[in-house]
């Protein structure tokens, strides 16, 4: 065996290694949840600006 042929056969073996290691923690990795603040989308869900009757608005 060759020094080309042995650092061909590291090189792939670190390799594999690498794309297995990316693959498990990929799979494994639980990303942090931050806590959301209250947006002004959610929070005007459902309201809208129609005017109605005796809600003291001349639309």
């Amino acid at each position: 065996m060759t020094s080309n042929e042995l650092l061909g056969t590291v090189l792939g073996i670190a390799i594999v290694v690498v794309v297995i290691g990316l693959i498990l923690a990929a799979m494994f990795y639980r990303p942090k949840t931050h806590k959301k603040l209250r947006s002004r989308s959610t929070f005007t869900h459902g309201i809208d600006d129609a005017s109605v009757d005796g809600d003291g608005r001349d639309d």
